[in-house]
């Protein structure tokens, strides 16, 4: 059965514009408005705590923050000053490493001028007998050398190129025997210079360890008084 013509009602437009404007009008300003007014549709719940949990599963260094440079240099105790209380104990300076050779132990020592002279090589830097070090390779004794026996010559075999070779020989003998000499002479008022500084030396050490045995008998007393450190 028919239905009649005052129930029917119009089938609602979907790009119809408001009242007074033409067909094809609406449905432009329908789509313009459907353009302009979409958005990016909401994420469901369970998409955002799966990218919670991907971002808690990556290492520390993946995950976006504040990187350490940007954050800067944490303090620290070597940034603290002197004496200052850091994590609750009190920073000391602590000293650097001293090098023995650089040490210097105060004394007197006046060699004779003339050791010295006899020490220095002509023409060249007097010796110092405080700075200067001799290697293992030259304080090892020297083995005594037997002289070669000698043989006679005949005077009718001297001739030049006897005596050529014969000059040449002593001249080398004489330089061995300077050079030895120097050494020894060097050797000697570097022993001196050792002896003086070593008998200063024992008299520090025995000042030290009486000095010591003084701060270990305070240390013991406190000890026995308020307990161990």
């Amino acid at each position: 059965m028919a239905r009649p013509q005052s129930d029917r009602t119009p089938a609602p437009l979907l790009l119809g514009g408001p009242a007074g404007t033409p067909p094809g009008g609406g449905a432009l300003l329908g789509l313009r408005s459907l353009l302009q007014g979409t958005s990016k549709p909401k994420e469901p719940a369970s998409c955002l705590l799966k990218e919670k949990e991907r971002r808690a599963a990556l290492p520390a260094a993946t995950v976006p923050g504040p990187s350490l440079e940007s954050a800067g240099p944490a303090a620290g105790p070597a940034d603290a000053p002197a004496g200052a209380v850091v994590g609750g104990l009190t920073s000391r300076d602590t000293p650097s490493p001293v090098d023995p050779d650089t040490v210097e132990v105060l004394m007197t020592f006046e060699p004779d001028p003339a050791d010295l002279a006899l020490s220095s090589i002509p023409g060249h830097e007097t010796f110092d007998p405080r700075r200067h070090r001799f290697s293992e390779e030259e304080l090892k004794p020297q083995p005594i050398m037997k002289k070669a026996r000698k043989i006679q010559v005949p005077e009718e075999q001297k001739d030049e190129k006897y005596w050529s070779r014969r000059y040449k020989n002593n001249e080398a003998a004489k330089r061995s025997r300077d050079a030895r000499r120097l050494k020894e002479n060097q050797i000697s008022v570097r022993a001196a210079f050792l002896e003086k500084e070593n008998a200063l030396l024992r008299q520090e050490v025995v000042a030290v360890r009486q000095e010591l045995s003084h701060y270990r008998a305070v240390l013991s007393r406190y000890q026995a008084q308020h307990g161990a450190l």
